[in-house]
């Protein structure tokens, strides 16, 4: 007949798997604490990183605001100095054809001046100072003036064209711009926009010449 075991080695059993338990829980214990600061280190770099990409974007679209605020601060002054040239050929305009260009005149400064305060508003969407005085103006524009030169009536008309055809040509370009350089979808509608409506005009004032 087999020997029962001892209470004995019972006893050093169960010993054992306490010691190993407590050793066990101490372990536990010890590692916990160096885990949640590796846990909290982790976090805290990747809300640091986060923190930065957002940091770098919005500077990112703020330059980009900035750019393209620029080239509207151009258009702007392409388009103050066409409604100038505009009123001044609606003043001055004599001859055969008076009646006829002096309400076209009219027509289209009234069309320019509600494109230049659009452009203008549209300056200070990104935060930028639109420029207005005569001066910002002169300095800014791509088209040019004829101070003192009063042509006649047929080649008002022909300047008219020339400066239609220029400012397509620009706006093309900045369009272009706007969208390779800064993608700004607003910006580039609104140029558009005054692109088609400058395509309409320039093709009245040709149509005078033909």
């Amino acid at each position: 007949m087999a020997d029962k075991p001892s209470n004995k080695t019972k006893g050093k059993k169960s010993n054992s798997t306490e010691i190993e338990n407590q050793t066990a829980t101490a372990t536990a214990t010890a590692l916990k604490p160096k885990a949640e600061k590796e846990i909290e280190k982790v976090e805290t770099e990747t809300e640091e990183i986060e923190n930065e990409s957002e940091n770098e974007s919005e500077n990112e679209n703020e330059n980009d605001g900035q750019g393209v605020a620029q080239i509207l601060c151009t258009v702007l002054a392409d388009e103050v100095l066409l409604y100038t040239k505009l009123r001044k050929f609606h003043w001055n305009v004599t001859g055969e054809s008076f009646f006829a260009l002096h309400e076209a005149f009219e027509k289209q400064y009234d069309e320019v001046a509600i494109i230049v305060d659009e452009v203008a508003e549209r300056i200070r969407v990104y935060g930028a100072v639109a420029p207005g005085t005569l001066v910002e103006f002169q300095n800014m524009t791509r088209l040019t003036e004829t101070p003192g030169v009063n042509p006649d009536a047929r080649g008002m008309v022909a300047e008219l064209v020339a400066d239609y055809e220029m400012l397509i040509e620009y706006l093309n370009e900045d369009i272009e711009e706007i969208d390779d350089e800064f993608d700004d979808v607003g910006a580039e509608d609104l140029l558009t926009g005054i692109l088609r409506q400058h395509q309409k005009q320039l093709w009245m004032l040709r149509s005078f010449l033909q």
